[in-house]
């Protein structure tokens, strides 16, 4: 008898420790981005004013590895003429791996794929692809929290030559006209995740 009573002792240790690391878990993002400059098919420069933005991520947890949406808000403007501004929202599906350090804090790495809504406030908004990667380190805080911090990388496919008519008679309309370049943007962010 009394080794039945160790047997289902130890299955309700293995399947605490098993449910301790599955689950779900909202991250709440903030920080700076970057951006890259980019060329129009006329050759002109766009310089996008670095900002801040802020992120929401719902993930699954599975063991050492999570995948879930990732959705983040940027707001920025023309360096060289601060009217023209551009918002940008990522929806992204992300995935990443998980790798202890100590009993408190871990490193992660991880890969995103999805949709950038662009929109600026002198054209009509259009969606692009994207794609990037991610990585950070998360420190336990205990009673299900966690902070991070976190560098991404995101690069959206720009291509709206379809949309716009580039044929001289609007400078602010030729001035986003792309066929074909790659917006790079870095997201440097501090994040707070809740786990349940």
């Amino acid at each position: 008898m009394r080794s039945y009573v160790w047997l289902a002792l130890g299955l309700g240790l293995f399947s605490g420790s098993t449910l301790a690391n599955t689950g779900f878990g909202v991250t709440l993002y903030g920080g700076e981005s970057s951006n890259q400059s980019l060329h129009t098919s006329k050759n002109q420069v766009v310089e996008l004013k670095d900002g801040t933005h802020f992120g929401l991520s719902f993930d699954r947890y599975l063991n050492q590895k999570r995948y879930g949406l990732y959705y983040s808000m940027v707001e920025t403007e023309f360096e060289d003429a601060p009217i023209q501004k551009v918002d940008m929202e990522y929806l992204m599906f992300q995935s990443a791996i998980d790798v202890d350090i100590t009993d408190n804090l871990d490193s992660y790495i991880g890969a995103q794929i999805g949709v950038n809504k662009v929109t600026p406030n002198f054209e009509e908004p259009d969606h692009f692809f994207a794609a990037g990667f991610y990585g950070g380190l998360k420190y336990n805080l205990g009673a299900g929290f966690s902070a991070q911090t976190e560098l991404r990388w995101l690069a959206s496919s720009i291509k709206n030559s379809s949309k716009v008519r580039c044929d001289g008679s609007d400078e602010d309309v030729c001035a986003w006209h792309f066929d074909g370049d790659v917006l790079n943007q870095f997201q440097l962010s501090l994040g707070l995740t809740y786990r349940f």
